[in-house]
């Protein structure tokens, strides 16, 4: 798993090598430094922003399964017992065959048994007779009488094989008497009734006024289907991934299902398959100002569904639209405070210490003592020093005890003097080595359902001499120049 600190770091300056230069950035509070007027964030605040750091894609809640029930070739549907929306549990009567139609096609199978047996016993008699009035006919009639006989062999044979055929069409009618009633087989919702298979002999759809069945069809199943049955009590969340980071859903992986209207409430699954058979293509400009090698901001891309398999859908309504994201401890509860290690100076020695306000609002290194060490995530237990309700600031370096420090970010920025250093205060060298930095992903800016991380962050040139071209990953993407800029 990622560490959190890369992830943030990472961010930070890919986002200085698309500018050129960047505000002096405190990972989760965005430090802008205005003359000797620091901002400060809250560090509640802090470790509440931190799980937005992950990946997310959008999802939608669906069934597990579809049932899907067709009519039986030539029976009529005489009542309907359920209608749109209704919810049914398993074994529940959906509609009846009418008997009478099917009463009227036995009876006719059976006169037409009964012929065949009559045409069947002619036939043989026929042949009996023509073969003893063969053996009294001259030399010359002898070959008549062996055609004819052998045509009235061929149409026995014929006889008898219609005979299986009409035996069987009626041992189905027969058991169709006793059948007449079609049950649900699972415990689910009714999504459509087909009315136009409810059809009159003349061609007319059935009037069925008692039951409102009329549904658009929403689903992609089959166009036979009489009732589409969408399965309650099991789902299944189906996400979208595009082609560029489809090498991040990886099948088993713990996931967290998250909800768009209560983030707090949460569902917990593995990420499933990918279904790289239904990929969808989209031409679009790209959103965000890149062009391709060959200069072509119209972009082309596929979108593939992937599923997440939930260990529990309790409190999930169908058709829900959630967040999905990788698990990656971001809902596990530490004792204590805990604080990413960006903010915290000198912890290789015995005198650790944050920037942070003090009570007279002005900047001061806070001593601080530290506990233990998620490696993981970055973070220390802060064992004293510090509360949950201080204030601290990004430790840039030209902070100085003494300088006013402002809550309200817009003060900071608003201000003549504002302070931009280039990226270079952070050079590659410092980052931890990760094999994994070329899959740091932006954040969701809430234009695409596809994923809120559309893309990874590639490769970017820059004219800033900062950056140099083993900073980051290659990629053949290159910005656009600003519209306004003079060529």
């Amino acid at each position: 798993m990622k560490k959190r600190i890369l992830i943030l770091l990472g961010i930070l300056i890919i986002g200085g090598g698309a500018a050129g230069v960047c505000w002096k950035t405190g990972v989760f509070g965005q430090q802008e430094v205005s003359g000797d007027v620091i901002y400060v964030t809250l560090i509640s605040e802090i470790n509440g922003d931190a799980a937005g750091v992950s990946n997310r894609y959008a999802g939608t809640v669906e069934p597990q399964e579809t049932v899907e029930v067709e009519l039986e070739s030539g029976r009529s549907v005489k009542e309907v017992q359920v209608k749109t929306g209704d919810q049914v549990k398993k074994g529940q009567l959906l509609f009846e065959y009418d008997l009478s139609s099917i009463q009227d096609s036995l009876e006719e199978a059976q006169l037409e048994l009964d012929r065949l047996k009559n045409e069947e016993s002619s036939l043989n008699d026929q042949i009996a007779t023509l073969e003893k009035e063969k053996k009294q006919a001259s030399q010359d009639n002898q070959l008549s009488y062996t055609i004819e006989i052998e045509t009235n062999k061929m149409n026995l044979k014929k006889n008898e094989y219609n005979q299986k055929s009409k035996q069987a069409e009626i041992d189905k009618l027969q058991s169709a008497t006793g059948n007449t009633e079609v049950r649900s087989s699972i415990d689910g919702v009714i999504q459509k009734i087909d009315t136009s298979k409810l059809s009159t002999d003349d061609g007319d759809s059935l009037d069925d006024s008692a039951n409102d069945m009329s549904s658009s069809d929403t689903g992609s199943g089959s166009s036979n289907a009489f009732i589409t049955i969408l399965s309650t009590g099991s789902y299944r969340v189906k996400g979208t991934v595009n082609e560029l980071n489809i090498q991040n859903i990886v099948e088993g992986e713990p996931v967290i299902v998250r909800s768009r209207v209560d983030s707090s409430q949460i569902w917990h699954g593995t990420m499933g398959t990918i279904d790289k058979d239904s990929a969808t293509t989209n031409s679009s400009s790209n959103s965000f100002g890149m062009m391709d090698a060959s200069g072509d901001s119209q972009t082309s891309s596929s979108t593939y569904p992937f599923y997440v398999n939930l260990d529990s859908s309790d409190g999930l309504m169908l058709g829900q639209h959630v967040y999905i994201e990788n698990d990656e401890g971001q809902e596990d509860q530490k004792a204590g405070l805990w604080l990413s290690e960006v903010y915290i100076s000198d912890t290789d020695t015995d005198q650790p210490y944050v920037w942070a306000m003090g009570k007279d609002k002005k900047l001061e290194k806070r001593s601080v003592i530290l506990g233990q060490y998620d490696e993981e995530l970055g973070e220390y237990e802060i064992a004293d020093g510090l509360t949950k309700d201080d204030y601290i600031a990004y430790p840039a370096e030209n902070l100085k005890e003494g300088m006013a420090t402002t809550k309200n970010r817009e003060e900071a920025v608003e201000s003549d003097n504002v302070d931009m250093e280039p990226v270079s205060d952070m050079s590659s060298d410092e980052l931890p080595a990760d094999d994994n930095m070329d899959s740091i992903d932006y954040g969701y800016d809430g234009t695409d359902d596809t994923m809120i991380s559309d893309y990874d962050a590639g490769d970017m040139t820059d004219d800033s001499e900062e950056m140099t071209d083993g900073d980051l990953p290659d990629e053949d993407l290159v910005p656009i120049q600003d519209d306004t800029e003079a060529e």
